[in-house]
């Protein structure tokens, strides 16, 4: 079972660095105290790029006592762990016209018991990880942390140029478990449109 603390080792590993850490919510070495620094926003960034499927997550939004002065019609709030909106409604059936705005998210439609949004949760839970989210994460974190704990611009180099791999890598396994839907818009228009189930 892989946690915050395995992920964090797993990336001193991918620095060269043969020290370990234990603690990164209280611990007091340099390298937790680093880890500490960039544990979170490091999650929250490769959770939001590479929309992971456990992340998404389907959830009935209140509406708002708020009323925008212009532009849409409804305000609904905005769930304080959502990293992205996917979208509004089921696939393929809203044009989904929203926009984030502070707190809330607007739109034009009403929905009475909640609207319904498609969106990245931050995951905190690291059992919820596969492992091919955790190679990546612990990359990500290696190159977030590198300056700091090594002081080796070529390292970080080598670290960046692997990333953009090791993200397709990853999305190519994540895609798998998302297959496309065929929607027919028109019986005159012949040409099948494939839409992410995200």
């Amino acid at each position: 079972m892989t946690s915050s603390v395995d992920i964090c080792n797993l990336a001193l590993s991918r620095l060269g660095d043969k020290r370990t850490v234990e603690d990164i919510e209280n611990g007091d070495k340099h390298e937790e105290l680093v880890f500490k620094k960039w544990y979170d926003i490091t999650r929250q960034s490769t959770i939001k790029r590479n929309m992971p499927s456990f992340a998404i997550e389907r959830a009935k939004w209140p509406l708002a006592e708020y009323k925008p002065a212009f532009g849409y019609n409804n305000a609904y709030l905005y769930d304080s762990d959502c990293l992205r909106v996917i979208g509004i409604g089921n696939v393929g059936e809203n044009e989904n016209n929203y926009s984030r705005e502070g707190n809330y998210l607007l739109c034009d439609e009403n929905f009475p018991d909640g609207l319904p949004v498609r969106y990245l949760k931050d995951i905190k839970d690291t059992t919820k990880y596969p492992p091919e989210f955790v190679e990546l994460f612990s990359y990500e974190l290696a190159a977030n942390v590198c300056i700091e704990l090594t002081e080796s611009q070529q390292l970080l180099s080598y670290l960046e140029q692997m990333l953009p791999t090791k993200r397709l890598e990853f999305t190519g396994l994540n895609a798998q478990e998302n297959r496309p839907i065929r929607i027919s818009r028109s019986r005159f228009d012949r040409t099948p449109k494939y839409v992410s189930k995200k």
